[in-house]
């Protein structure tokens, strides 16, 4: 039987995403019809989010949805059959359509309306795909499929909160109690555990569910959740075991989290070799291609990350992190002055980015100009409402790396 639309899903890799690089990099997870697993970063934390465009970072950002279900289709009703196939086919109007004549023939019948939450699902109505799961579990309450997808759609909604993270798991947890082999369902759990951070419990759910089904979003999610764990030795044996599974384009976004993890296991070489695999497998989707320049900056090799950035400058040009990635990189390679434009013509355009900031002040230090970098710190705290005279206080993270870079003047 046919699925949910899932909810979470990996990036996608197509020049399609070039107009999301316009938007901030506080949304740190951007792709074209999925949804985050939780809530944006606050304000202060942007520049963190700054650095990054694409999925592959160690968060719970990644696949999580309720997967497809096939049993039990020999005795589906025709109905349900068509509407699903019309799914499949991306036809969900018409699917909608044939599910709500189904409907007002049968208006009791419950899993004509798990299928309408689908069909909803798929057209970005999350509240009414999330009213018929709840009709559905009503007339029907011992099904776990509408269970799983009514629990889908809450956490994994854009803006999701503790309440509907919470409310999900119960009903994950109802759905795996009416049948323990739903593997699609112990995948969700996992992703929501992970969100909440409850790593370890995550980790179990997502064992289970690779135990009853080898799928390649779980293992990307176990993956992610080992990394979170920092047991890397594991997280890079399930990355390499996802990128065996889709080892071509479509695997760009696994590769990216094997570079990610390779990176932060301290292999650098092994590390730049996937990331410049995924330049090749990924060269019209600029999200990831801007991943690669970063990790590539952060290896220590700017010139290899200039290689990107300028197919970047061609590709979205205006987009803001790729003007500040682009400043980042000419400081490393010692060209201050350029680098100081980038980072006002960010400024220009957005005059509250931290990430613009935290990174000027970082050229400022690395050009000798301690004085205008302390001015621009100081400026930065006073955006953020902090009072960097408090030094007991915790600084937002943007007040943090910019006092870091500092620390070289001192």
């Amino acid at each position: 039987m046919a699925a949910p639309r899932p909810a979470l899903c990996r990036l996608a890799s197509s020049a399609a995403l070039v107009g999301a690089l316009a938007v901030p990099f506080a949304a740190a997870f951007i792709s074209v019809g999925c949804a985050s697993t939780g809530p944006a970063p606050a304000a202060s934390e942007e520049v963190v989010g700054d650095e990054t465009v694409a999925a592959g970072e160690l968060t719970s950002k990644g696949p999580g949805g309720i997967a497809s279900v096939t049993a039990g289709m020999a005795n589906a009703d025709p109905r349900v059959i068509e509407a699903e196939a019309l799914l499949a086919e991306g036809r969900y109007q018409r699917a909608l359509a044939v599910i709500d004549e189904a409907i007002a023939a049968k208006p009791t019948h419950a899993r004509f309306h798990y299928v309408r939450g689908n069909a909803l699902s798929y057209l970005d109505r999350d509240g009414d795909a999330r009213a018929a799961y709840r009709q559905a579990i009503e007339l029907s309450p011992e099904d776990a499929l509408p269970h799983a997808a009514l629990a889908s759609s809450l956490a994994f909604a854009r803006g999701a909160s503790d309440a509907d993270r919470k409310l999900a798991i119960e009903e994950l947890q109802t759905a795996l109690r009416l049948d323990p082999e739903l593997a699609s369902a112990h995948r969700a759990l996992g992703a929501v555990l992970l969100d909440t951070g409850d790593t370890q419990a995550a980790i179990a759910a997502l064992e289970t569910a690779d135990r009853l089904r080898v799928d390649v979003e779980t293992i990307y999610l176990l993956a992610q959740a080992h990394g979170e764990a920092g047991s890397l030795e594991e997280a890079v044996g399930h990355a390499r075991r996802a990128v065996e599974l889709e080892p071509g384009a479509n695997g760009a976004d696994l590769r990216l989290l094997l570079a990610r993890l390779l990176l932060q296991a301290g292999d650098g070489p092994a590390a730049a070799e996937e990331f410049q695999r995924v330049g090749k497998l990924a060269a019209d989707s600029p999200p990831l291609r801007l991943e690669v320049a970063r990790g590539l900056l952060e290896l220590g090799d700017p010139d290899a990350a200039m290689v990107h950035m300028q197919w970047l400058l061609e590709a979205a040009p205006t987009a803001i992190p790729v003007i500040v990635n682009h400043g980042r990189v000419l400081t490393a390679q010692g060209e201050i002055s350029e680098a100081l434009a980038r980072f006002d013509a960010a400024l220009a355009q957005q005059p509250d980015s931290q990430a613009a900031q935290v990174y000027r002040i970082e050229a400022l230090v690395a050009g000798g100009d301690c004085p205008e970098a302390r001015r621009a710190l100081t400026a930065l705290a006073g955006q953020l409402d902090h009072d960097l005279a408090q030094g007991e206080s915790v600084p937002p993270r943007a007040v943090a790396r910019g006092q870091a870079f500092l620390a070289a003047c001192e």
